[in-house]
């Protein structure tokens, strides 16, 4: 970490002193990292000095800890299972988020520049933080410690904060080509291990034998944005390199046998988006039918019996219909849960529930019971907000999706670079799949490692339209607010 310059007379007192600091500092570590993980702790001046290193440089630290998240899977994930023990306590991640604040902060103190607040979100977010804090305040009223409430907050914040965070990098056009050529060879990267877990068999199973690719959203939602993106290139004519063509089948088999119906109904709801989007008004028109097409078929594949011994795809596929949910316990649990969450919450409209109060089941009984954190949850991103902060919450969820949908509608309109406008295309119409996704499941500020993927997502296309108004100020306004 420090050169050593070697003189006449030997080493520079000063270089010495530092030279001694450090090595003290490092011998202190690596004993303390001894006496907590053992041998593994012998790392531990290495990770410090990593960590000095990344914190000079704030691209580079955020990208490390994003690729970090999206890489290491939970325990649901049976090809590499220790990478679960990234998450067995919240504060890891917590510090991981708290140095890409830091490294952007002291990054704008070394530039002297000021934070820059993107206008499309300085609404969602300010309402959030203030629902935060009404949350706390509700939860703690309701007998909750104080200490609790401000712990359970903690992906609440990685969403407050992140997305400014990533908004004030500093990235040069070759700088966000290479990014975006990075996200989407790792996406690559995660279909192929989600692929490699099914063939391994150490996949979770479903449907009886079957295994699975990602039952946890983060990965998926990756692949579903990088199998948008391409499409979108493809419909607009743009030149897609030879390696994401032939990279496509990985992403459609890995999100296809995830066995994850919401991100299949999304899936197909963006694509059909892009399309639309993407083509010439006669091109449009055919969308009509072809939507109708995979409505009807969609209802007779699921009004279709199915034998056991058939595939589970074409299972899973027919529990899509509506016919289907009250026969299947899991499907009606979220029915009955859903409703119960209703009853309390519109007994307490303004305010919720508040943090960390469970809901009662008193509209409906449940069919099974999974436990009291199953209380402090709902699969429904929209009342799981409501819930535990108050109408705040909600306006501030519904507000943060319009001000993402705007920030990608800016950057797919407005630049000039065919990779950018693919990739704000595929966000448009993933933010309208993501409130498919989310009336089935609550992953926004919910599940900490999506929420640190939409957090960057939407603070990427924010700099993105902060980029294209600093270097067209005629085109776009570059004052806060823009």
């Amino acid at each position: 970490m420090f050169a050593w310059r070697l003189r006449a007379d030997g080493l520079d007192r000063r270089e010495f002193r530092i030279t001694a600091v450090a090595a003290a500092v490092a011998a202190l570590a690596a004993l303390e990292g001894v006496h907590k993980l053992g041998t593994a702790g012998l790392l531990a001046p290495v990770a410090i000095g990593l960590v000095v290193v990344l914190l000079s440089n704030s691209l580079a630290m955020t990208a490390f800890v994003v690729g970090i998240v999206v890489l290491c899977e939970g325990a649901s994930f049976g090809l590499f299972s220790f990478t679960a023990k990234l998450y067995t306590h919240a504060t890891v991640l917590n510090v991981m988020v708290a140095l890409v604040v830091v490294s952007v902060g002291l990054d704008l103190l070394r530039r002297r520049e000021s934070l820059w607040l993107p206008g499309a979100l300085l609404l969602p977010l300010g309402i959030l933080a203030l629902a935060m804090i009404a949350g706390i305040a509700t939860g703690h009223g309701a007998g909750v410690s104080l200490s609790t409430t401000l712990h359970k907050e903690n992906v609440l914040a990685y969403l407050l904060f992140l997305p400014i965070a990533v908004a004030n990098l500093r990235l040069d056009r070759r700088q966000v080509s290479l990014l975006l050529c990075g996200v989407f060879a790792l996406a690559l990267v995660k279909a192929f291990l989600g692929l490699a877990e099914i063939g391994s068999g150490h996949g979770a199973t479903i449907e009886g034998s079957s295994s699975l690719t990602y039952y946890e959203p983060t990965a998926n939602w990756l692949i579903m944005l990088a199998l948008l993106g391409v499409v979108a290139a493809l419909v607009a004519r743009v030149r897609v390199p030879l390696w994401m063509l032939l990279g496509s089948p990985l992403l459609i088999g890995s999100l296809l046998l995830s066995y994850r119906r919401s991100f299949w109904i999304a899936t197909a709801l963006c694509l059909l988006l892009v399309v639309l989007l993407a083509l010439s008004p006669v091109g449009r028109r055919l969308l009509v039918p072809t939507a109708l097409l995979v409505a009807v078929a969609i209802s007779l594949l699921g009004s279709t019996h199915f034998q056991s011994a058939q595939s589970p795809l074409l299972k899973r596929a027919a529990s899509l219909n509506p016919t289907s949910l009250t026969a299947n316990v899991e499907d009606r649990y979220r029915l009955d849960e859903r409703a119960n969450v209703l009853a309390d919450v519109l007994k307490h409209p303004i305010t919720g529930l508040g943090i960390q109060v469970p809901w009662e089941a008193t509209a409906r009984g449940l069919p099974i019971e999974h436990g009291a954190e199953a209380r402090q949850y709902v699969h429904f991103a929209a009342l799981w907000f409501w819930m535990k902060l108050g109408i705040l919450g909600l306006i501030a969820y519904v507000s943060l999706l319009i001000g993402s949908a705007v920030l990608a509608w800016r950057v797919w309109r407005r630049s000039d670079e065919p990779l950018l406008r693919a990739f704000g295309l595929a966000s448009l119409c993933g933010f309208a799949g993501l409130v498919v996704i989310e009336t089935t499941a609550t992953f926004t500020a919910a599940d900490p490692r999506f929420t640190v993927l939409l957090g960057a997502q939407i603070g990427l296309l924010a700099l993105l339209t902060r980029r294209r108004a600093s270097e067209s100020p005629e085109e776009l306004p570059s004052a806060v607010g823009s």
